[in-house]
Order: C-alpha cells, then sequence, then structure tokens
C-alpha cells in the first residue's frame, strides 16, 4: 500500500511539490529574463507578434483548402489533475419531455415544443485548452509585472484573462520529437532538450518563422482516452532548456499532445511547472495543452496555417479550444 501511494505522489506533480517542505527548496530555478517588450499596459503578449502581415502571409500559405482537427472533445471522463483540478461534468437540466409538458401548462404553448438545455460544472483547462497569460504567477508577479493583489479577486482576473488574447492566425509548426527519437511515443517523465527539437526540425527540413505557433509531437496523446488519469498525471514534455530555445524563436505559442506541455514529473521534483512559469509570466507565451497532434505528424504535416480562436470567458484563466490546422 504505501509502495501505490509513494508511486502517486511521484506521478503527481503538486503532490511531488507537497511531499517536501519549503526547506527543502534550495534554489529558485533560472527563469531568464522577463520579455515584456510591448509597454507597461500590454495584455497580448506574444500574440502582438501576429500582425497584418503575418496573418496574411499564413492563409496565402494555404494551397488546398484542407482541414486537420486539433481538438478532442469536451467530455465527461477527460483528464484532469488531481487535486489541482476538478473533473467535467455535464448534466441536461432540462429535457424535451419536461420542457414540452412546462411550455403548455405554464406558458401556454399550444405546439409540441420542447428543448434540451444542459448544466456544465468544470475548470476552463479541460481537453484542448489555451493558457490564459494571467494563469500562472511568480511569487506575487504576473505577466507584465502585475501584482496578484491588484490582477485577480474572487471572480476572476482583472487583467490577463482569456477573454484579452487575439483571435490566432499563424503559421504553424509541428515538431515531432517522438519520430526523430525513433518511438511511437516519448517515456513519461522524459524531458525534451533544445537539441532534441533543433535534431527534429533538421530531420524534417524544417524551420521555425518567427511569430509561429508551435506542436510538438511526443506520442502521448495516445493515451488521451485510453488511460486518462495515468496520461494527466505523468507525461513526456519539454523541459526548461527547450522551452528557453522556443522562446529565442518568437512564437506566439507553444502546444504538445500532452496535459501540461512541459515534463511531468519536472526535472527536479520540487520546482513545479517551471515551464509555465518561464513562458507565460517572464515571455508572454500562449501554451496550447492536450492538442491532437497524431494526424498531423502521420501526414508528415510539419508546415500548416493554424486558426484557433480562444472563447471569451471573462477574467478566466484559460478556455476549451477548438484548433484547426489548414493546408
Amino acid at each position: 500500500m504505501k509502495t501505490k501511494i509513494a508511486s502517486y505522489l511521484l506521478s503527481s506533480t503538486l503532490a511531488a511539490s507537497l511531499a517536501f517542505s519549503s526547506n527543502a527548496i534550495t534554489a529558485d530555478p533560472d527563469l531568464g529574463k522577463n520579455n515584456w517588450a510591448w509597454g507597461k499596459d500590454d495584455v497580448l503578449g506574444a500574440g502582438n507578434r501576429m500582425t497584418a502581415s503575418s496573418i496574411k502571409a499564413a492563409l496565402a500559405a494555404v494551397e488546398g483548402g484542407n482541414i486537420v482537427e486539433l481538438s478532442h472533445d469536451v467530455a465527461m471522463g477527460a483528464p484532469y489533475i488531481e487535486p489541482i483540478q476538478t473533473p467535467y461534468v455535464m448534466t441536461l437540466s432540462r429535457t424535451s419531455k419536461n420542457m414540452e409538458n412546462f411550455l403548455r401548462d405554464k406558458m401556454g404553448a399550444t405546439n409540441d415544443i420542447g428543448f434540451y438545455l444542459e448544466r456544465i460544472e468544470m475548470t476552463t483547462h479541460v481537453s484542448t485548452h489555451i493558457d490564459a497569460l494571467g494563469h500562472v504567477t511568480i511569487a506575487a508577479e504576473l505577466y507584465n509585472g502585475l501584482d496578484r493583489e491588484q490582477a485577480a479577486s474572487d471572480i476572476g482576473l482583472n487583467h490577463n484573462g482569456i477573454e484579452k488574447s487575439p483571435p490566432f492566425i499563424a503559421k504553424g509548426i509541428l515538431i515531432d520529437v517522438a519520430t526523430y527519437k525513433g518511438v511511437e511515443n516519448l517515456e513519461p517523465g522524459y524531458a525534451i532538450s533544445a537539441a532534441d527539437l533543433q535534431g527534429a526540425l533538421k530531420k524534417q527540413g524544417t524551420n521555425i518563422p518567427e511569430g509561429a505557433i508551435v506542436f510538438v509531437h511526443t506520442g502521448w496523446g495516445k493515451n488521451f482516452t485510453a488511460e486518462p488519469q495515468h496520461y494527466a498525471h505523468t507525461g513526456p514534455g519539454i523541459g526548461i532548456e527547450a522551452s528557453k530555445w522556443l522562446a529565442s524563436q518568437n512564437v506566439v505559442a507553444i502546444g504538445a499532445d500532452n496535459m501540461a506541455l512541459e515534463v511531468t514529473p519536472g526535472e527536479e521534483p520540487t520546482v513545479v511547472f517551471p515551464v509555465h512559469q518561464h513562458l507565460l509570466v517572464k515571455q508572454g507565451i500562449y501554451i496550447i495543452e492536450n492538442v491532437k497532434t497524431d494526424e498531423l505528424a502521420a501526414k508528415k504535416l510539419y508546415e500548416t496555417t493554424i486558426i484557433m480562436l480562444p472563447t471569451k470567458f471573462r477574467g478566466a484563466t484559460g478556455t476549451p479550444l477548438r484548433i484547426i490546422a489548414l493546408y
């Protein structure tokens, strides 16, 4: 029994952090310098790298009008990280039969009208989703130097909520690290390095243009439905070195076919989600999680045009996301 508990603790990022006292943490990770380059009132972060010219170029690159769906369904049973997140729950709060009776008896309807309505309870970080720039802090600081005492309240983010993010139309780059390493999927806990990313890009013959949206294929996405809680609590992902290298390419957003983008458990067991801190807070680069990259990888579609439109939940720290790749 103790072995099972210990195994679970090691596989859960939050639990791993709670298993050590603050005294055990000897140093903060090197998260690099702040890249708050767009002014003190900026809320777009790396979204500023999308311009009218870059959007026109991305759309002009679409040749065949083909679409690849990169989003999972938002559904009961979707992976979630305990105890940080709660499960996604949807119920029909109104059904055709009871509404037909209600509308006839209470509102005088003479036609046989019924309808369905649902009630949903969820974190916005369910299924394929994007993180708002205000999702993460370093100590009391958010992206662009905002202080958490002013940046948020009990009913949501006052600044850098997901409603502030732009619509995304950009060139998309797939980095197939699994194929580069010669495996179907990378092993849980494997920290993808900058050298891995560079090697995969070289093998593919692909470059990362400024203002691109980058997706990393690890192969771990096959477990999203097959083993959702195993998928959620561990997995391969980028390490802090790879995060810094990708940021240096001046990208808009980075996603992967795993739960947290970054490797889980982390490279240092007492340092929790440093890639989130680096990308969101330090760089203003958006994070996309649980991306369906398998079809892109199978078809070797390394360069596409990405369209994704975040739902404008005011004050929310993220939103489920519909992503399509055009080619």
